[in-house]
């Protein structure tokens, strides 16, 4: 929830406490929380009054799930604030992690009275034309015969007509190799964003959706980056990026084919901080990952897959001086190492 302040009874909360309460929520009403899951919440509950604000506010939005009766949980859940009550079903873990997927975004608008400037991007991707969800990729051809890719978390509208061939990136990350385009008259192909549009010189490149800003990277070809409000038109080409904000462009730099490497499933670190490290695998998986700040610094290498994220967060102490505690399954702290 980019830009968002949240508000639990009346009072400014920090977003990732509200987080991690919706993500208990998640967790608890699944129906087959084990005993040392409760023992973690309970002990997140204690360990800071804004905690047990954040649980006490959801939990009373959500209709007092004071037993956390798995039935009634999912009630709650179905339900959402102010709206009807629906028919309750049988949620399994699979379900449950749809659920957090909802609890983890548009939820928290609901049960946090959120300002958030990015409720209508939700919005918007959950009405794209193509998206996909966390840890999902996806690859297609588009009318044109140009492909394109879609990575964890990514929504797009295709807005093809006789003048123009358009993407509108609502959220995430795109590659796309465009196709020679042999029509007349000539259609450029451009990607729209928040803070402008990118179009492709004959191209294979990649467009991200960051916070404030659209991050772009060119494997072949070159790439006009023209900022939604700025005067300059600079040229991105191979083997550079760069990005824009909405009143001018970043800087240009060297890239790695690297960054390209979750079109095969990996990520490639190479001396990478730990805390970016933990905030690119974040992108392909549901829950919160946190570093503290003991071991962000720490740089790690190696190939990843993305596919079994979790054996590469218990890999972790292998190669470094941490701990990886599991508090839950959607929420996993990495520590320093602490003596046996």
């Amino acid at each position: 929830m980019r830009g968002a302040t949240v508000y639990a009874q009346g009072q400014p909360i920090d977003l990732a406490i509200a987080m991690q309460a919706a993500e208990w929520l998640a967790t608890l009403m699944s129906g087959a929380t084990t005993p040392a899951e409760k023992a973690a919440w309970h002990e997140w509950r204690q360990a800071h009054p804004d905690h047990e604000r954040a649980w006490q506010h959801i939990e009373s939005v959500s209709g007092g799930l004071r037993e956390l009766d798995a039935q009634a949980s999912r009630k709650a859940l179905l339900q959402g604030p102010g709206s009807r009550s629906r028919p309750a079903s049988t949620i399994s873990r699979r379900g449950s992690l749809q659920l957090l997927a909802w609890v983890s975004a548009i939820g928290l608008t609901g049960w946090f009275g959120a300002r958030s400037d990015s409720a209508p991007d939700m919005a918007r991707a959950a009405l794209a034309d193509l998206s996909t969800g966390v840890g999902e990729r996806r690859e297609l051809t588009l009318p044109d015969g140009s492909r394109l890719h879609l990575n964890s978390g990514s929504a797009v509208n295709i807005r093809f007509s006789g003048t123009q061939r358009l993407l509108q990136l609502v959220q995430g990350e795109v590659f796309i190799a465009t196709a020679r385009e042999t029509g007349r008259p000539y259609r450029p192909f451009l990607v729209d964003t928040a803070q402008g549009q990118a179009q492709a010189l004959g191209t294979r490149y990649s467009v991200r959706q960051a916070d404030g800003s659209t991050l772009v990277a060119v494997e072949e070809g070159a790439v006009r980056l023209m900022p939604r409000h700025g005067d300059a038109s600079p040229v991105l080409r191979a083997g550079r990026g760069g990005g824009m904000t909405a009143q001018g462009t970043l800087p240009a730099h060297a890239i790695s084919p690297d960054i390209w490497a979750w079109r095969q499933g990996l990520l490639l670190a190479d001396a990478m901080p730990l805390r970016d490290f933990l905030h690119e695998l974040s992108r392909y998986r549901h829950g919160l990952l946190g570093c503290d700040d003991a071991v962000a610094g720490l740089r790690i290498s190696g190939v990843f897959p993305l596919a079994d994220l979790d054996a590469v967060l218990l890999s972790l102490p292998d190669s470094l001086p941490v701990d990886v505690r599991l508090r839950t399954r959607y929420w996993v702290q990495v520590e320093a190492r602490q003596p046996r």
